[in-house]
């Protein structure tokens, strides 16, 4: 097949590439034939190897154990710069509704694969339509890679950095080898109440030698591994920020242990007269030292575990300290509870270093104004699912089933009028009016990780659910 260069017109472009997938999908150009439209991109700000072609297709990826079929194609030589846009003509009468389709995209250049797709972009079939948005990742062991392993990587960095109302911010980072981060924020100038405290997960994402910090309810911060002791901080979108100022940390050594005080989520078990906190974000266990408000979180978790031993999310602030072991020699990182937030039977802490999505998402609801919506063994959680397909609601309130429409704007909602059937049950049924309740009064949401809070007008939490696997 003849590749397309860029050297010509916009429309010369079009009408080639578009008689290119033709012929490869087996499609005469005299015939009815529908277009699949996209755009492709990368995040690095980086230029392509000479000679670069990126490839785009469309496969009929119905069976797993068996290849691919290709059913449409385009080449464009000498891309440029990203984004790309592209057209890919296929054969309307070739698509059977029963099987699924998805498209792919990969970069060749210098004689290598440079980028590629690593997730499936479904089209045509199953609700899925003929627009795509395509996102390539990096290739390990491409030209231009740093190769950084995350053992390697494990220590603490520092620096300060610009900060726009301050004299600067001053960055500690200590990460450690189990993918535990510790960062410590000090914004210059301001006195010492302006210094914040956060704790997360890390990963490296392997062959881009760019860092991801997962350090609560937020999307990552992410850092360019410049070398094994330097990290570059990049912008919100994962690129390089074009500044004369700095944006390196660099990694030092001797520091004493960072003693973090900051709001955290974990689950909680209390057996043997010893108390232990897993945290959500790291994934880490920490002993509870028997000090400031640990009696309090004791009592909460007492009232609310299901059976002695079972663990129940709480939420509190608290300080990661060094204190004596019960056992044993030298000083151990324990939990230090300074005020505990509260208790939620039924919620966990959810996958680590995950985002979901708000539709076509089972969310659990376990929180309602604020007080833990407690479900006992023989009854149905109340949930909902927002179906993109059509944009309908299918739910249960605790007792009913509830169906009804929804709108979605940015981080706005509305939920139209819920139609629900008329059982009568002995419980659940004031939950349930609750439930509604929220609904109707949720003007707009929040995503955080893996659970999603609904918020009125006046910008109190209603509601607070969580992810579950969809069946």
């Amino acid at each position: 097949m003849g590749r397309v260069r860029r050297d010509g017109g916009r429309n010369l472009y079009t009408v080639l590439a578009v008689l290119s997938a033709m012929t490869l999908a087996g499609v005469d150009a005299a015939s009815a034939a529908d277009v699949i439209r996209g755009t492709a991109t990368y995040r690095e700000r980086m230029a392509l190897p000479p000679d670069s072609v990126l490839e785009v297709t469309v496969e009929d990826t119905s069976r797993m154990d068996v290849p691919a079929t290709v059913i449409g194609r385009v080449e464009i030589a000498d891309p440029g710069n990203p984004p790309y846009t592209f057209e890919i003509p296929y054969d309307v009468d070739a698509i059977d509704e029963r099987n699924s389709y998805s498209v792919r995209a990969r970069i060749i250049g210098g004689g290598e694969l440079v980028f590629t797709t690593d997730t499936m972009a479904p089209v045509l079939t199953r609700g899925a339509g003929n627009e795509v948005e395509l996102l390539l990742t990096r290739v390990a062991g491409a030209s231009g890679a740093v190769n950084v392993g995350a053992a390697e990587l494990a220590g603490s960095f520092v620096g300060t950095l610009p900060c726009a109302d301050c004299e600067g911010i001053e960055y500690r980072i200590e990460l450690f080898g189990d993918g535990a981060f510790y960062q410590r924020l000090s914004y210059l100038g301001r006195g010492g109440d302006a210094v914040f405290d956060s704790i997360g997960s890390w990963s490296l994402a392997t062959g881009e030698a760019t860092l991801s910090l997962f350090g609560g309810d937020r999307r990552p911060e992410q850092w360019r591994v410049v070398d094994p002791s330097t990290l570059r901080k990049l912008d919100t979108e994962g690129q390089d920020i074009e500044s004369s100022l700095n944006y390196d940390l660099v990694r030092t050594e001797g520091l004493d242990p960072l003693e973090a005080r900051l709001a955290m989520r974990g689950m909680y078990r209390y057996m043997a007269d010893a108390a232990l906190f897993r945290e959500c974000l790291t994934g880490r266990s920490y002993p509870v030292a028997m000090e400031g408000a640990s009696i309090e979180v004791e009592r909460a978790y007492l009232e609310t575990r299901r059976e002695p031993g079972a663990e129940v999310l709480v939420s509190l602030v608290g300080r990661l300290a060094e204190r004596p072991p019960m056992e044993g020699d030298g000083p151990v990182e324990m939990l230090v509870v300074d005020e505990l937030a509260g208790a939620w039977p039924g919620e966990t802490c959810g996958a680590r270093m995950s985002v979901s999505v708000l539709e076509d998402t089972l969310w659990m609801l376990t929180r309602l104004g604020g007080r833990p919506v407690v479900v006992e063994p023989e009854q149905r959680a109340p949930h909902l699912v927002l179906q993109s397909r059509d944009r309908q609601v299918a739910g249960f309130g605790g007792c009913n089933r509830m169906v009804g429409p929804y709108a979605i704007d940015g981080t706005t909602i509305d939920f139209g009028h819920m139609a629900m059937t008329q059982m009568a049950c002995p419980t659940g049924m004031e939950t349930e009016a609750a439930f509604a309740k929220a609904l109707g009064a949720a003007v707009r949401y929040r995503l955080l990780a893996q659970h999603l809070e609904l918020i009125d007008a006046e910008g109190t939490t209603l509601a607070r659910l969580e992810a579950r696997e969809l069946e």
